[in-house]
């Protein structure tokens, strides 16, 4: 196995060293667990925006189209000074 130098402050070894201690392990089984569990968080999600929010389309009222031009709209954008 590749050994590895890691630079840390000595609060985070002192972090390192008391989680080692509270799991009876070595703090390198504590630092290749982290990065195994970072990894695992990092996955990709599956599927499109549209597929993961579907259940929200129409949960919200609303005008359906913003970009008309409407009474709501009217002047929007419009300068306040002649």
């Amino acid at each position: 196995m590749p050994t590895v130098t890691v630079k840390m402050s000595p609060a985070q070894h002192a972090r390192l060293k008391r989680v080692a201690e509270r799991r009876r392990t070595s703090q390198s089984e504590v630092l290749r667990e982290a990065v195994d569990q970072l990894d695992q968080s990092n996955t990709p999600i599956e599927g499109s925006f549209v597929e993961r929010a579907g259940h929200l389309i129409g949960s919200l009222d609303g005008p359906g189209d913003l970009s008309a031009l409407s009474k709501e709209m009217k002047g929007y954008g419009e300068s306040r000074h002649p």
